[in-house]
């Protein structure tokens, strides 16, 4: 029985569909690129989804090894033997890739925490090993801090990693010279983060909401924000605090809801737990002002920013990092001191008490979202990036130890 002329015509389609396919795929660069996905939902497993959701993928044959090994962001600093089973099947999953793939570059995050570096250094040792070029994503600051903290052996081996790289990437221009003393500055290159867009419907703030979301810890400024709370309270007594975040550390836990008792602010100051999707855009609806303040040791970017400026909510953190060049001051937000309660306290009550002001500042910060921030702006720097990355090897460095 011979075949009718539409099943040949179907059958000549999907061939040419299934050639144009794989010629499309072999003509593309293969990157086997490290991160971590949710859960747990914090600042880079949402980065790496967002750019896994953004164009970067069709870009480039993407190869995509989750490095999470946790569901609780209080297990991030807790050893647990799960964890050196992980790091085995990382490591086999990252030779299988290795010996049936050819990659173009491996892009990997590098870690500023001692147990973690050394975890980075078999990794990478083994892409470095199939001679396979690398690329360095630093998603945090004080490159210089944690060499210090480094024996001279480790110390010499954070460098040469540094060194042998194709080139690093940091969160914002302002952070290029974080590795100045290791790699000259053409092969440090800004990628600045993004988010996937959401739906966002009309705001109906009281004039009264500071909200804050966020892991709740120290070095997040939680602590600065209820420190300059009572002095907002008095110039404004009907104001209160939203806190939305899980709390990293047990006992930072049980001392901020003690101090909120000595200072009679339990009803004041409402501890809403940690909120995704919906519930956390109703949240930023209903907000007046949102204010993240982080030490900048620890904090280099702070994606909740972009999504309070995405809703349209004026914003209020601490100059550092990629944030002082995130939040135009005056413009979308308002810059504040680290570390201190009292000009935290100002910025926030220069927002509380004009409302012509917030609108104008939220309304600047959605424009500026929109134009910089999303997810596809932050694909095609990546693609930028890389693509730069994968083009002429750079010339040799000398050995030396800054």
């Amino acid at each position: 029985m011979k075949p009718s002329a539409a099943s040949t015509t179907a059958a000549w389609i999907a061939w040419r569909w299934a050639t144009l396919f794989w010629k499309r795929m072999a003509n593309k660069k293969r990157i086997l690129l490290f991160g971590w996905l949710p859960p747990p939902v914090f600042g880079p497993s949402v980065a790496y989804q967002a750019l896994l959701r953004s164009d970067f993928p069709k870009h480039f044959d993407v190869t995509f090894i989750n490095l999470s090994v946790v569901s609780n962001i209080r297990e991030l600093e807790q050893f647990r033997v799960r964890k050196l089973l992980k790091l085995a099947q990382f490591l086999a999953l990252e030779l299988w890739y290795l010996l049936t793939r050819r990659f173009a570059l491996v892009c990997y995050p590098i870690s500023f925490n001692r147990n973690a570096f050394l975890k980075d250094t078999v990794l990478l040792g083994l892409a470095r090993a199939f001679g396979v070029p690398t690329v360095l994503w630093a998603h945090g600051t004080g490159v210089a801090r944690f060499r210090e903290t480094l024996s001279p052996r480790l110390r010499t081996r954070f460098d040469q990693m540094v060194r042998r790289s194709r080139g690093v990437l940091v969160l914002a221009e302002c952070l290029r010279e974080e590795f100045g003393n290791l790699l000259p500055l053409e092969r440090i290159r800004a990628v600045t983060l993004g988010i996937e867009p959401a739906p966002t419907d009309a705001r109906h703030p009281d004039g009264r909401t500071i909200l804050y979301v966020g892991t709740l810890l120290k070095a997040k400024g939680i602590f600065d924000l209820l420190e300059a709370f009572p002095t907002v309270r008095a110039c404004v007594p009907e104001a209160h605090l939203v806190v939305a975040g899980e709390w990293f550390r047990a006992d930072e836990e049980q001392a901020t809801l003690e101090w909120c008792r000595r200072h009679h602010l339990t009803e004041a100051v409402r501890f809403v737990g940690p909120v995704w999707g919906e519930a956390k855009w109703a949240l930023l609806r209903s907000a007046d002002v949102f204010v993240f303040p982080p030490h900048s040791r620890s904090e280099a970017f702070g994606l909740v920013l972009l999504e309070a400026m995405q809703a349209g909510v004026p914003v209020v953190t601490t100059r550092g990092g990629a944030r002082n060049e995130m939040v135009a001051d005056g413009v979308t937000g308002l810059l504040a001191e680290e570390q201190n309660p009292s000009d935290l306290a100002a910025k926030i009550l220069q927002l509380l008490t004009d409302p012509l002001l917030r609108e104008r500042m939220g309304r600047a910060g959605r424009e500026r979202f929109l134009s910089h921030y999303t997810h596809e702006h932050y694909g095609r720097r990546m693609i930028e990036a890389l693509e730069a990355f994968t083009s002429e090897p750079p010339d040799p460095l000398p050995n030396h130890n800054p």
